[in-house]
């Protein structure tokens, strides 16, 4: 019997999804993926990933694809 992560860290979201470990920090910071602390390690449940990957897809399909920027990036625009 094989069964499912209950808890996935971020390396572990930002290898099945692609994604920087930078941009999950910016999609935690929007409060677009929940996640919790299990002492100072971050974690998501399968499920999270999934309605956060629907919400990239459904802002996507609507013609507002979600962009995460840096701090940086956000520096030099505010300049």
């Amino acid at each position: 019997m094989q069964l499912e992560p209950l808890k996935l860290s971020l390396q572990s979201i930002a290898e099945v999804t692609g994604e920087s470990l930078p941009v999950l920090y910016k999609a935690i910071e929007q409060g677009h993926l929940e996640t919790f602390l299990v002492g100072r390690r971050r974690f998501a449940r399968p499920d999270a990933v999934r309605k956060w990957v629907d919400f990239l897809q459904a802002e996507s399909d609507k013609g507002r694809p979600v962009v995460y920027r840096s701090r940086a990036s956000e520096e030099k625009e505010a300049a």
